[in-house]
Formats: structure tokens, sequence, C-alpha cells
């Protein structure tokens, strides 16, 4: 069976440095995955590998069926992988709608321009405040506007697999509330992977969780392998 995403035997690090070892990883489609550790385990690592932004040591990413191991982050995200990174990652210097419409330079050409206008009203639609704010300095907002930003921009990419990592990172108890709110209502339109510490919130949204401690994931379905590694 065709899967979103599959890794297998995915081995990956920093240089000579290697973190992570023999991952083997299934996302069915629509599914949300949960990836549960604390700080300096590897699921940065792991993540960021996965969309290309770090070159795998070893072992294969397929996204839809097709080895996308040696291409680089921008045909992955054309390709259907989007990443809500730790820490936003926002441009504070450019207005909340320049920050949305950058994720346009990673979709081909050739896509309609009415295609790019529908995705920015539905993450409007999921994130009031943002259109409430959209010509404000992304820097000016909040925190948690900041990451509802991040996770709207990996939206306009029109990804087939989402991942967040730490979404609920420095967020207020209301904030995360709201997070989890719009989060749910995507269940099942994409396939996500939730890289997180707060193990509440991943267990209210996840239909299945991994467990990664000390560079190993567990897995009881064992659909996921890996061995010892750092963040």
């Amino acid at each position: 069976m065709i899967h979103p995403l599959e890794t297998k035997n995915l081995c990956g690090g920093y240089g000579k440095l290697q973190v992570f070892k023999d991952v083997n990883l299934i996302l069915p489609e629509g599914t949300t995955l949960g990836l549960l550790g604390a700080n300096g385990v590897g699921k940065t690592t792991l993540l960021k590998t996965i969309a290309g932004l770090l070159s795998p040591i070893s072992g294969n990413i397929g996204l839809g069926g097709v080895d996308v191991s040696a291409w680089p982050a921008y045909r992955r995200t054309r390709e259907g992988v989007a990443l809500a990174p730790e820490g936003r990652q926002i441009f504070g210097s450019l207005t909340v709608v320049d920050n949305l419409q950058l994720a346009r330079n990673a979709r081909p050409s050739t896509e309609p321009a009415a295609s790019f206008a529908t995705r920015l009203g539905e993450v409007f639609d999921l994130f009031p405040r943002l259109k409430e704010r959209r010509d404000q300095p992304g820097g000016s907002l909040s925190g948690g506007e900041q990451q509802m930003l991040a996770v709207g921009r990996a939206m306009m990419t029109a990804p087939k697999v989402l991942m967040l990592d730490e979404p609920t990172q420095g967020l207020a108890p209301i904030v995360i509330e709201e997070m989890a709110q719009a989060l749910g209502r995507l269940k099942g339109r994409f396939s996500i992977l939730i890289v997180e510490q707060n193990r509440a919130f991943v267990e209210r949204l996840a239909d299945r969780m991994l467990f990664m401690d000390h560079g190993e994931v567990r897995d009881p379905s064992a659909s996921v392998t890996s061995t010892r590694g750092v963040e």
C-alpha cells in the first residue's frame, strides 16, 4: 500500500554525528501521529531530515510512493511535505499576509491564483486572529499568534503531510486550547505528524502515538523502530 509518508531504515544526523538510526515510519492517509519525547532526543532532527533540511546518512524517505531521499527541501515541499518548525521562524518585519504569501514560492508557478486565494481564506477561517491582524508585522504578534502564523504558512503550501514541531512550546493554556481546536478541525484532511512534549495535547489529537526516550522510538504497533541518538 502506498502511504503519504514512509521511511525505511532511515539514519540521520549532523555530519559524522549520527543522531537517529533505522527509523521505519508509516503515516497513512488522513492519520494524525504523535511523537512524544523530552528535549534532546532526536525528534527535531528526524523532522528536519524528512523535510529535506538535513541530508539522511542512509535509508529512504518516501512520499506517496516516490523516493525523495535525495531531493532538496523545495522539491519535497512541492511533493506535499510542510513543516511548521520549532521556534516558528516567521519573518518579523513582514506582515501576516506577506508571511503567508511567501508560501506561494513553494508552489508550482502554473498554479492558479484562485487556489492560493482559497487556501488563504481557509487559514483565516481557521485562525480568525490572523485575519484581524493581516496587515500587522509578524514580529508584533503574540507568541500564540506567531505559532498560528507558522501553522498557517505551512498550510499555504497545500500539504499532503503536515509536520508540527513543538506547536505548544511557550504558549499559555488558553492559547494551547485554541491551537488544539484548530488542529482538530484539520484531522483527516492531511496526514499530520506532531512532535511534542505536552502529552495531553497529543493524546487529544493523535490517532496513534510514538515515544522517543534518549533517542529510542517505541511504537506499540511496531511501525517505527529506532536506536539511541541525540537531538
